[in-house]
């Protein structure tokens, strides 16, 4: 009964939430944002906090985007992040959670921006193998963040993952996230796609203490 509960408190997501992305136009789709997407992911990060907090025993703090660099072109994702810093993410090591127009994604990891990434990398190129056994062979590796390409980790073999890492921490623009994708038509479906969100922030939790 208390973990319905909790799943209750997640959003409920619907078709309009994903086709936010086919707004034309940097206003109207910021707009559209504002006012349709932003309160549902506002209320994941308040739902997904405690989660990991209580899973990594240390306070975790969510972080909403704001897009606010956005002049031109109008985005194409958005998302929740959740780091140890009351200020910011894009530093830390970080869990997101987020909407492109196709799908939901988990993921966590570390950007280009990070000065982390280094040593992420590194431990991944250490632990290959052991990454590749206890991750599931749907999650998917993605090496920038700004696109919704991945791959699957199913895909790659202990070798490729290590070139992966190597090319991330060589790159300037390099990011490394491992995480999940839930296609749109499954993402509508609240409870199932709270359990999945859930089960996917604490798998992906067991790569955390690498990168503190």
């Amino acid at each position: 009964m208390q973990q319905a509960i909790v799943e209750d408190q997640f959003p409920q997501l619907d078709e309009h939430d994903f086709d936010v992305f086919a707004v034309p136009g940097l206003e109207a789709r910021m707009a559209a944002l504002r006012t349709r997407l932003r309160p549902k992911l506002e209320q994941m990060g308040v739902w997904l906090t405690p989660v990991l907090s209580d899973a990594l025993d240390r306070p975790f703090f969510a972080h909403v985007a704001r897009h606010a660099r956005r002049k031109v072109n109008a985005p194409n994702d958005s998302w929740v992040a959740f780091s140890e810093n009351a200020r910011g993410y894009k530093q830390w090591p970080m869990f997101m959670v987020g909407l492109w127009q196709t799908h939901l994604f988990v993921q966590f990891g570390v950007i280009y921006e990070s000065p982390r990434k280094a040593g992420f990398a590194r431990h991944v190129i250490d632990e290959a193998g052991r990454i590749k056994r206890e991750l599931p062979s749907t999650f998917v590796v993605h090496a920038d963040y700004t696109a919704p390409e991945g791959v699957a980790l199913g895909d790659l073999s202990e070798g490729d993952l290590q070139v992966l890492a190597h090319r991330a921490a060589e790159r300037k623009q390099g990011d490394l996230l491992f995480g999940l994708q839930i296609p749109r038509e499954q993402a509508v479906s609240r409870t199932q796609t709270a359990q999945m969100v859930r089960a996917t922030c604490l798998t992906l939790a067991s790569l955390y203490p690498s990168v503190r």
